[in-house]
């Protein structure tokens, strides 16, 4: 990060506000500010990995996977009940992306659902929606299928099964 002496200063007194404003977390942020204040690089970029970036097509990408499952909730209660049993209802279920490897990607779902209020359908709080998998690959694939269909908001239970089995 590369910042002039007046955004340094203007970043460490910030830092030394926040340490004030947060008793429980004032250790860190003196720390931060000390950071800042001196110019320590290393520990500078071990600051900057709080702050996450998700290019446009990565923001796309989680944004098409919400609405593909969304799709895959509408076509499939659209079925008749008999055709519905063919897929358990909890295999349509968005189980979120994986905390602990893919942290932005759930924190962008997190953001989409709780500030934006979009996909009211899916469960929040966002605590709930965290897998123990890694899943943007299966994600992905299913997003590879969905969009050969046709008709992306009627799908057929062979449709479903297909996306669904990606």
């Amino acid at each position: 990060m590369n910042m002039s002496h007046t955004e340094r200063l203007i970043l460490s007194n910030q830092y030394e506000i926040l340490a004030k404003l947060n008793p429980e977390k004032a250790a860190f942020y003196l720390r931060a500010s000390t950071i800042i204040e001196r110019g320590y690089c290393l520990q500078i970029l071990e600051l900057e990995k709080d702050f996450s970036h998700l290019d446009l097509a990565t923001c796309q990408e989680v944004l098409d996977t919400l609405e593909m499952h969304h799709a895959l909730a509408i076509s499939w209660g659209n079925l008749d009940p008999v055709t519905q049993s063919e897929i358990k209802v909890s295999r349509l279920t968005f189980n979120g992306y994986s905390r602990s490897q893919e942290r932005e990607l759930a924190d962008y779902v997190c953001f989409l659902l709780e500030v934006d209020k979009r996909f009211p359908e899916l469960p929040c709080p966002c605590d709930e929606l965290s897998s123990n998998i890694a899943m943007r690959n299966k994600y992905q694939r299913m997003l590879a299928a969905w969009r050969q269909c046709p008709r992306q908001y009627k799908l057929s239970i062979q449709e479903i099964s297909k996306v669904l089995a990606a």
